[in-house]
């Protein structure tokens, strides 16, 4: 529950569903993937089901769906990086004030961090290419050895920016977010509209936003 008087020195984003809708070129990619191995493609809908704990998890979800063993299927999950690798702009869009957010944030001394599930290097070329941030730490799926909701990573940013956990803002819009942030200790804002959309008993986010362009007035930065 959120407390008023409660001030951040750092705020950290989740990227997929938080800040850009990235399903559409997700799909295409592990829709390609199933191709190739003679297996029906999921519609959007579906993979937007399948996305949250990383590449894979997502290629497992996808392969389960269309009625395959993932044993029987390796080397899926690096067939996915190498075609999402190739393109992953195609289809991916920046969410409505996500822009404005950060610069906002960034104007009042705020650092900003990006934890995410996405591979570090996919990360880093949408951020440039679209473009998004700048950033003052990233964390990639990739970039540890654990990825969410472990939370070294989201403890990770917190380190690189310099800031304890009770200092930090963790921004997402899925339960992968909100248990990662809770393990980690750190507070949690949840944008709702984003990609898991299942329910977990004892759901609580410190602030839940209706749009990511409400969160500078919520956190009263002005």
């Amino acid at each position: 529950m959120k407390d008023g008087t409660r001030r951040f020195t750092a705020i950290v984003f989740d990227l997929d569903g938080t800040l850009i809708d990235s399903a559409p070129g997700l799909r295409a990619a592990v829709g390609a993937m199933l191709a190739e191995r003679g297996l029906p493609e999921p519609d959007l809908e579906t993979v937007i089901g399948h996305i949250g704990r990383g590449a894979p998890t997502l290629v497992e979800r996808s392969l389960r769906w269309a009625g395959a063993d993932p044993s029987n299927h390796p080397g899926a999950v690096e067939r996915f990086h190498d075609l999402y690798g190739a393109d992953p702009h195609s289809g991916t869009t920046v969410y409505p004030g996500a822009r404005e957010v950060l610069a906002t944030l960034r104007a009042a001394g705020l650092k900003l961090g990006l934890c995410t599930n996405k591979a570090e290097a996919p990360t880093r070329d949408l951020l440039a290419t679209l473009p998004l941030g700048p950033f003052d730490a990233v964390a990639g799926g990739d970039s540890l050895s654990e990825r969410k909701p472990d939370p070294a990573p989201l403890l990770h940013v917190a380190e690189m920016l310099g800031a304890v956990p009770e200092d930090v803002l963790y921004v997402g819009d899925s339960e992968t977010d909100w248990e990662t942030a809770r393990a980690a200790d750190i507070a949690y804002a949840h944008v709702e509209g984003g990609y898991q959309r299942r329910s977990i008993p004892g759901f609580l986010p410190w602030l839940t936003l209706r749009r990511i362009g409400e969160l500078p007035a919520a956190i009263t930065v002005s």
